[in-house]
């Protein structure tokens, strides 16, 4: 009798186990059924878009072919958490572009050719004259594609111009002097530009070079002659330094950061400041402008109306997609739908019209809904020539003997350096920069081919 309880009770239990390794395979079966691509990013401003797309995917036409997205965004700790994961070898299907250290991973093989993802050659060739080398390209291969970007932006208060005695934005730098000195003569706190130096060393670009490009015709680093050029930029400098010594710059610009400077001008104390589109949402989200179209972009203003060039846009690959996807069929062949639903005609348009990216091809914006923030509008015209995509500059790659070019222009913004030494200390700098560059090239630290890029200059002077 005891003998045939334990059997009853070896039975059952060996009957419960059974039926749990059968439920537990018929799980990982039901699982397996289900391809997961999982996506990473830091972008926290289109993350509700994006979270509605991915939901409504995954429960319609992901549901029916058993393709699951699921979507991060990482905050202030994206660096450490993407390059963690390409580390140890397990980075996300697809992941943003231009995180720290991509180049080294690049190299190293960890990302996945655009050519190799089954059905997405039409989003491939709508892209192509956009590709940027060492970003969406390397070695001529498509390893992401370029979608949207910044425009650098000039920003000015309607209502201060206006009680300055000026009915419209400036067109030329004696212009801009004349206003930015008019404005800062309305009332004791109140101050015709704005310069954010602790914004380091971002202010070299987005408040000088790419505001003065459109004059010069190259950038401080030239991709057809593969040298630097500040010195060319002296003018524009002097024209700045001006402004200053009138006293027409907003105070503490060696400790003022750029979301210092957007409050200010928001708060109505500054009437001109450079940045980028993005500052469109920021102006109505973060430090809101009151009213929200007292404030516009206008098209940068020019040493020589009768001599410009197209303002550069800087953009880079949208999202890069793991090697290790290639070894996985159902993946590889999932993934034209992932990047398609991030990076497809419709939803660039959405995030347009929505006004939280600018794309940076003219037939989207043209077939979008109106953007609803009006300076959107203004942002896509603020160049009457267009726009240029930048490719990679080799400022970040190779050291430097003395002071940096953050530290240069800084010395110049403050007068530091005065008006009469802008364009030697220009000069030096660009001894030094051509240098480092050229010994980084014979060390073999770089190469001299990955910044030549002659077409970018031929796009700046198109007409």
């Amino acid at each position: 009798m005891k003998t045939g309880k334990i059997f009853l009770v070896g039975l059952v239990l060996l009957l419960a186990f059974s039926m749990t390794v059968m439920a537990g395979g018929g799980s990982q079966a039901a699982s397996s059924a289900v391809t997961t691509i999982t996506v990473w990013s830091n972008d926290a401003h289109d993350k509700p878009l994006l979270d509605s797309l991915v939901e409504r995917y995954n429960s319609t036409t992901g549901a029916q072919k058993g393709i699951k997205i699921e979507y991060t965004v990482y905050g202030a700790d994206w660096n450490t958490a993407i390059n963690m994961a390409m580390e140890t070898d397990r980075a996300p299907d697809m992941f943003k572009a231009g995180f720290a250290n991509y180049l080294n991973f690049q190299e190293m093989g960890r990302f996945l050719p655009w050519t190799e993802i089954p059905g997405i050659q039409d989003i491939l060739d709508k892209q192509a004259p956009y590709h940027r080398n060492l970003s969406s390209t390397y070695g001529g291969v498509p390893y992401g594609v370029v979608v949207y970007g910044n425009i650098p932006g000039f920003h000015y208060n309607k209502s201060l111009l206006q009680r300055a005695g000026f009915s419209a934005p400036p067109k030329t730098w004696a212009e801009l002097e004349q206003m930015a000195v008019a404005i800062s003569r309305l009332a004791p706190d109140i101050y015709g530009i704005g310069i954010p130096l602790l914004w380091a060393p971002d202010f070299c670009h987005w408040v000088t070079e790419y505001a003065a490009t459109n004059s010069i015709g190259h950038m401080y680093w030239n991709f057809t002659t593969g040298t630097y050029n500040f010195a060319a930029f002296t003018e524009y400098f002097e024209m700045l330094s001006r402004i200053r010594n009138a006293g027409a710059v907003f105070p503490g610009m060696e400790s003022l950061t750029d979301d210092q400077l957007r409050a200010q001008f928001a708060a109505g104390k500054v009437g001109f400041i450079w940045g980028a589109s993005w500052n469109v949402g920021v102006l109505y989200d973060q430090f809101p402008f009151q009213p929200s179209d007292g404030w516009d972009f206008a098209p940068f203003p020019v040493r020589d109306v009768n001599t410009q060039y197209r303002v550069p846009f800087s953009a880079g690959a949208a999202f890069h997609v793991s090697a290790a996807v290639k070894n996985d069929s159902k993946k590889l062949n999932a993934m034209q739908d992932v990047i398609r639903l991030f990076l497809g005609d419709d939803t660039q348009k959405q995030q347009f019209s929505s006004g939280l990216r600018f794309p940076i091809r003219t037939d989207i914006t043209a077939s979008a809904s109106p953007a609803a923030r009006p300076q959107w509008t203004s942002v896509g015209n603020s160049s009457p020539l267009g726009f240029a995509t930048m490719p990679a500059a080799p400022h970040n790659d190779f050291s430097l003997e003395g002071p940096d070019r953050a530290a240069v222009i800084g010395q110049i913004l403050t007068g530091q350096i005065p008006i009469t030494g802008i364009r030697a200390a220009l000069t030096d700098l660009d001894t030094r920069m051509n240098a480092g560059f050229n010994q980084a090239v014979q060390r073999g630290q770089i190469k001299r081919e990955n910044y030549i890029s002659p077409n970018f200059e031929t796009q700046l002077r198109a007409r």
